[in-house]
Order: structure tokens, then C-alpha cells, then sequence
């Protein structure tokens, strides 16, 4: 079968032939569809990281997915072929209690795998398979926006958790009465956009940074949802002196880590998603000013990574949300869809502007999406 490979820790990208997987008792062969493209896959290509499974000189690279069951094995119940699924990313190690539980976004041991990235086949391919416990049905109706499932469910576990922090407030009576919670997202690539939209739905007044001007597709759909937006491309000064309840992190810039950190309300919580480069030049910072203030204001700094199952459900029920408040915007986020055979520049080209580009392995399917 064709798929994109790579050789972590080597540089480059291919389209080349691996193995057809063989299907097993119990699992599932799927179909994939389509494979959205995002800043780890630009970096794996670039060999900054990636490991192939053992035994393996290459790694099949993609883990945003969304696929079309072909066929079910024996003792699999409930799957049927043409069910659209997207698959989850990282397999558990086994061995501590949350990869037992089925909650190995907070593994332990570090000896987990993720497919595309580290150690498993990834979902650049005609085809996978896996286990039926790995994956998310997904309803027709979502087919033209269900590739995006992976990244959002990044984002539900973010904001589940600065939630969490949030609330260790615990309700409180008297007044004045609290009013609406105020979010700053940092980015606006997929993974920003994203908790823009869910944050809206949460009920959070949203406001976007990022360094373009209004003509953007970000900006232009952020206005739709009733967020805000500035650009900082020359300093945080657009956002005057405004402090936010909740920050989510979605750029990997260390500089702006640290500027986010002074964006904190009382109480406030900052959550990191995006990955910086360990290997970048270091920063001058005034240690003792910043952790003052986190100290004296009850503020909290999370770093949240992969998601389980519960999240990529959460980001089904929200999806269906999305299309029923703003029907199309979460689709916008989508700005290309590019046959397989572009993969080279797709993977090794990042175009300004756009948001989230989509490579189709199988362009339609069953489904005769585009």
C-alpha cells in the first residue's frame, strides 16, 4: 500500500510502499480518508524528532485522521464496514495506573507509544489497523470537519483542565455577582481556533492573538463567533492592560510563555499546549517579578498533552455544537485539501495564513465527500 515515511532522526519524506497490515481476531481494518497536517509532522520531516517502531527503518508519519471501516474480524461487534472513525493517538505502556485505565495521556513511565510519532505506524496510508477500543465512531454528518477530532481533542483536555484549576475557587456567594469568564487564546493556527470555538461555547468572552492583521481567515471567523482579535506582531500593547481568567497557550514560543504570564487575572490559569524547541537560544527573564506575582495572585501554569478517548468524545458532542451555532464556520478552519501526491510541499512548505491543511489519502471514499 502507499504511505508517506520518514526516518526519524533523519531529515526528508517519501511516498513510498509498505506492507498491507493483516487483520487479527478482534480488530479492525479501516480505510483512511484524510490526515491533517500540523506543526509535529513539519517537524519530524525536519528530523527534530520521531522514532520508527522496532524492527522498522521507517515510520509511516500522520496521527490526525479520519477513516472508513473496511472490514471488522472475528469477535468484533458493533463495527460495520462504512462507519466513518477516527483513531486515537498514543498507546499505553501497560504498566502504570493510568495506561491501565485507559488514561495514557498521563502516563507515568514515559514507555507509551503514539502513532505517527514515537514508536507505532502513524495514518499517512491506504490503510490501518487497530483495536476497536482505539476508535471513535464518527456520525455522517460530521464527515466533512471529523478530520479536526484529533487536534480538538487536544484542546478539550486543555481547557478540561484549566477548568479544573479554575475551579479550586469553589463557588462563591455574595457581591458583586461573578461575571463572565474571560479567555485569551495564543495562536491561531488549528489547534487556537479551536479553543477559540470552545471556549465560546463554554460561555467565555474570547479574545485571539496573533500576528496578522483582520484580513485573515482567523480573524474573519473569530469575528463570526463574536471573539475578539489583535495582532501583536509589534508587542502586547493592542491588548491594553487586560488580565484573563484563562489563557490557552497554542504557538510553542517561549518568548510569549513568559509575556502570557503577566496576561494572568487573579486566580488565572495558564495552559501550555504548543511543543518550543528545547534547543533554542536562552532568555533573559526576570525570574524573581514573574514568580512573585503567580505566588501572590493564586495563579497556576498547566501543561496539558495528548488526550484519551473521553476527549475525542467530548470533541464529537462539541463539533455537532459548532455546526449548529455557526453552521460551516468549523469547516473554514479546513483551508486546503491536497491529494497525497502534493505531500512533499505540504509537509515540508508552511504557508502563511492558512489554518489547517488536509492531505487525502482516499479522496471521497464511500461517503463521495470532496
Amino acid at each position: 500500500m502507499r504511505a508517506v515515511l520518514v526516518r526519524p532522526p533523519n531529515p526528508g519524506v517519501e511516498l513510498g510502499e509498505a506492507p498491507t497490515p493483516s487483520l487479527a481476531s478482534g480488530a479492525v481494518r479501516v480505510r483512511v480518508l484524510e490526515c491533517g497536517v500540523c506543526g509535529t509532522d513539519h517537524d519530524i520531516v525536519r528530523g527534530k524528532y520521531g522514532t520508527a517502531p522496532s524492527g522498522s527503518p521507517d515510520l509511516i508519519l500522520g496521527h490526525e485522521n479520519l477513516g472508513e471501516v473496511l472490514e471488522v474480524g472475528a469477535g468484533v461487534v458493533g463495527w460495520s464496514p462504512g462507519d466513518l472513525v477516527v483513531a486515537t493517538v498514543r498507546r499505553g505502556c501497560g504498566r502504570c495506573r493510568f495506561c491501565r485505565t485507559n488514561r495514557s495521556d498521563f502516563c507515568e513511565t514515559g514507555l507509551f507509544t503514539e502513532r505517527g510519532i514515537g514508536g507505532a505506524h502513524g495514518y499517512m496510508a491506504e490503510q490501518y489497523v487497530d483495536l476497536p477500543e482505539y476508535l471513535v465512531k464518527v456520525p455522517p454528518a460530521l464527515r466533512l470537519v471529523a478530520v479536526l477530532l484529533e487536534p480538538l481533542s487536544v484542546v478539550e483536555k486543555a481547557i478540561f483542565q484549566g477548568q479544573r484549576v479554575l475551579d479550586r475557587k469553589e463557588p462563591t456567594p455574595g457581591e458583586p455577582k461573578t461575571g463572565t469568564p474571560s479567555a485569551l487564546v495564543a495562536g491561531t493556527g488549528a489547534i487556537g481556533m479551536l479553543a477559540a470555538l470552545t471556549l465560546a461555547v463554554r460561555g467565555y468572552s474570547v479574545t485571539a492573538i496573533d500576528r496578522h492583521g483582520e484580513d485573515t481567515p482567523a480573524a474573519q471567523l473569530l469575528a463570526r463567533i463574536g471573539a475578539g482579535h489583535a495582532n501583536v506582531g509589534g508587542g502586547m500593547a493592542p491588548l491594553g492592560d487586560r488580565k484573563f481568567d484563562l489563557v490557552i497557550e497554542a504557538t510553542g514560543s517561549v518568548s510569549l510563555d513568559f509575556t502570557l504570564i503577566d496576561r494572568l487575572a487573579s486566580n488565572g490559569v495558564l495552559v501550555l499546549t504548543g511543543i518550543p524547541d528545547a534547543e533554542g537560544p536562552l532568555l533573559p527573564v526576570s525570574g524573581g517579578a514573574l514568580l512573585r506575582d503567580v505566588v501572590l495572585g493564586n495563579q497556576a501554569i498547566v501543561g496539558s498533552v495528548n488526550a484519551n478517548r473521553t476527549y475525542f468524545e467530548a470533541g464529537l458532542r462539541d463539533l455537532t455544537v459548532f455546526e449548529e451555532r455557526w453552521p460551516g464556520a468549523v469547516g473554514g478552519l479546513i483551508s486546503t485539501r491536497a491529494p497525497l501526491e502534493s505531500y512533499r510541499a505540504v509537509l515540508t512548505e508552511r504557508s502563511g495564513g492558512t489554518i489547517k491543511t488536509v492531505l487525502a489519502v482516499t479522496p471521497g471514499g464511500a461517503t463521495g465527500a470532496p
